[in-house]
């Protein structure tokens, strides 16, 4: 992939986040060097005004008037619900049939013919992994998707798609996308269930089983809440140590020395022990100043 190494993070798009505001952020990343663009088929259904598919349109709505060749498009799909009720969602998964229909539907939204990266967004223990890998790769071989990955697959479905994966010949897991930041969470902290994160054992699973494959790490600056925080500023509790608040006084102190935000210098980090962090943002300012150390000025 081209560009710098950080993705744009898109999941508000649509929803939160205004066309217009969007479009100035897509513009941005794209001259600053950015060319990695992530979005899923259910960013953001969660807003009062989203449906699913919000942020995938407004992307499609730039991306025409854009050399489309010039970005790698990665989405995601699976998690979309298609039914609520007193608050349990079902969602669309990723049987055959589920997989073929997402797909069609995002290409629209997306307004192109192929898809650079599609990603499983979450496990679906309701479908063997076999036939929803079997859809994978007849995407990319009939040409909507170049290239297939997964994302919240815990270690030991890493290890059994793998396997499938290499029994039967289908198309390589080339991405992996998870949570994961500079500090960890405490000990028993409450996480979402749905969420996996890049800890040891993940990490230790993916050299072992999956040593060519690209990692993204998504929710990086921890949602904002805690890496410009001051030093009497209340943390959320799953974060909350002393070894954490020193880690970040002294990502904060170093990033002072280069003259650059603390959200700038952590994701700097990621990219430099080999994962491509995943930042979003629907300002222009702010998002310029997070990649500066991306820049050719860089460090």
């Amino acid at each position: 992939m081209n560009g710098i190494q950080v993705a744009l993070g898109t999941a508000s798009f649509g929803t939160a986040i205004s066309q217009e505001d969007s479009h100035r952020v897509l513009d941005k990343y794209a001259s600053l060097g950015g060319r990695v663009i992530d979005t899923a088929n259910n960013y953001a259904f969660w807003y009062p005004n989203g449906k699913g598919g919000d942020s995938e349109a407004v992307i499609g709505n730039w991306l025409e008037r854009k050399d489309r060749s010039m970005f790698t498009i990665m989405t995601k799909i699976g998690s979309q619900p298609i039914d609520v009720k007193e608050k349990i969602r079902k969602l669309e998964g990723l049987s055959p049939e589920a997989v073929y229909s997402a797909v069609d539907k995002s290409l629209v939204r997306l307004k192109t013919d192929y898809i650079d990266i599609l990603l499983a967004h979450h496990d679906d223990r309701h479908t063997p992994l076999l036939d929803t890998w079997r859809a994978f790769s007849a995407l990319v071989s009939a040409g909507k998707v170049r290239q297939v990955g997964i994302s919240n697959y815990s270690p030991q479905r890493v290890a059994e798609l793998t396997r499938v994966v290499r029994e039967y010949s289908l198309a390589p897991i080339g991405f992996v996308q998870l949570q994961y930041s500079v500090i960890n969470p405490v000990d028993g902290a409450d996480l979402e269930e749905k969420l996996v994160r890049l800890d040891p054992e993940m990490r230790e699973t993916l050299a072992r089983l999956l040593p060519e494959a690209k990692i993204f790490a998504y929710a990086p600056l921890l949602r904002g809440k805690i890496f410009e925080t001051t030093a009497k500023d209340k943390w959320p509790s799953k974060y909350e140590s002393i070894q954490n608040r020193s880690k970040v006084s002294e990502i904060q102190l170093e990033a002072r020395e280069l003259g650059v935000s603390p959200s700038a210098y952590v994701l700097k980090q990621i990219a430099d022990q080999g994962v491509w962090p995943i930042t979003a943002t629907g300002n222009v300012e702010h998002l310029e100043g997070n990649l500066k150390l991306f820049s050719d000025r860089g460090v």
